[in-house]
């Protein structure tokens, strides 16, 4: 039996097109550009878009989309909810999914067998003195959906403030848009936007404390 967990994405790869690039590749004149397959290249077993208790926010600088990238907190913050999408996937492909997200050969993602519902651990990257490589550092635990187990990735650090490039916004707005969701799509990217420079004003160069987090509410 294939061991499958549930991948929980909140910023590019809310478009789920976006998102399949990564399990079966795509090559440098696509629209997402130049991806390597995953070991299986089949498509989620399943999906679902959810609402999950961490807040979205951008930072950084991001190679491929030339701007800050999406991030959420690893601190609960229910009043700050973000749309998530959800994709049932195999758990190598979820390890080949976080190496090239930290733009690394490999990763050891073991910690998705350990980790405890709410908490959050910091995967080894080695970034062999490139800036660009391990964004995407934190392995977070999110409440179980469906009785397997679910996880996001984000920064271990609150990066520098800046601003997402219009593509990238773009991409996570077809990606909201094509959710059956009560949902002003331009005002919750606004919101994000606006909670980044508070984040990022407060909390640059800190580490964030992991948090037991709330159940995850599925939107229907």
């Amino acid at each position: 039996m294939i061991d499958r967990l549930w991948y929980v994405s909140y910023g590019s790869n809310l478009l789920r097109e976006r998102f399949h690039t990564y399990l079966t590749g795509s090559d440098e004149h696509s629209e997402f550009g130049a991806h390597p397959p995953a070991p299986s290249t089949a498509l989620p077993a399943e999906q679902k878009w959810l609402w999950i208790d961490y807040p979205l926010y951008f930072a950084g600088v991001s190679r491929r989309w030339t701007g800050a990238s999406a991030f959420v907190s690893t601190t609960v913050d229910a009043a700050n909810r973000s749309v998530a999408h959800g994709y049932l996937i195999e758990r190598a492909q979820f390890a080949h999914l976080a190496a090239v997200e930290n733009v690394v050969a490999a990763i050891d993602v073991k910690a998705t067998e350990t980790l405890a519902i709410g908490q959050w651990s910091q995967l080894a990257v080695d970034r062999e003195g490139e800036s660009f490589r391990g964004k995407y550092d934190a392995l977070l635990r999110l409440p179980d959906i469906d009785g397997r187990p679910a996880f996001t990735l984000t920064s271990s650090i609150v990066r520098e403030p800046g601003e997402p490039s219009s593509r990238y916004l773009s991409t996570i707005r077809r990606g909201l848009l094509s959710a059956d969701l009560d949902l002003d799509v331009d005002a919750y990217l606004g919101e994000a936007a606006q909670r980044s420079a508070t984040i990022t004003s407060a909390h640059r160069g800190s580490s964030s404390a992991g948090a037991r987090c709330s159940p995850t509410t599925e939107k229907q």
